[in-house]
């Protein structure tokens, strides 16, 4: 029997840093799926936030309105107060000047709630808008990160694949910042 004399083909993971490659990327892959859908998340919570602040602060206006039109009021019995020619005229109108000074307090009370909420909503959707634009970068930086240890491997080129790695680190720190805003 003759012996193949013919050369065995190259295992494609002879090298070991190509078993890293293989690693990395697919860890790189579920870290940018888990980036991808935060950013998602965020931009569908921002979304509903902004459209919440909106609302408080239309509700806001419409506290405003009314305080308006009750120190419009309030006026107007004040100058029919000074023109009261009876007990009685006198007594009514004192009751619409206490009932409608009530009522603007009551308005004022009300507006300063809704405008502490509107600022906190105002406030959370920032926060979410930040976490969301860093979840949007990490994807990028794993993608690039994704893209340069794929070809590293294709190319057996293995700075590409440190390149990539570095883009990975990066990519993690803006996760990581996403997740719990550290700067």
């Amino acid at each position: 029997m003759a012996e193949n004399t013919a050369e065995k083909p190259k295992d494609f993971f002879q090298e070991p840093w190509i078993k890293g490659v293989t690693i990395t990327t697919t860890v790189l892959a579920v870290l940018t799926a888990i980036g991808s859908a935060r950013s998602s998340y965020c931009v569908a919570e921002a979304q509903l936030l902004t459209a919440l602040e909106g609302s408080k602060w239309a509700y806001y206006q419409a506290k405003s309105i009314k305080e308006n039109l009750m120190e419009s009021q309030l006026k107007t019995f004040e100058y029919e107060n000074i023109g009261a020619t009876t007990p009685e005229q006198k007594t009514y109108l004192d009751d619409n000047l206490k009932t409608t000074q009530a009522e603007i307090t009551r308005y004022n009370k009300e507006k300063e709630d809704i405008r502490k909420d509107a600022e906190k909503v105002g406030a959370d959707n920032a926060k979410v808008a930040k976490r969301g634009a860093n979840f949007s970068m990490s994807v990028v930086f794993f993608q690039v990160a994704i893209m340069l240890s794929s070809v590293s491997a294709l190319l057996k080129k293995k700075v590409m694949w440190v390149v990539g790695l570095v883009s990975g680190v990066i990519a993690i720190v803006l996760l990581a910042n996403g997740v719990f805003l550290f700067f």
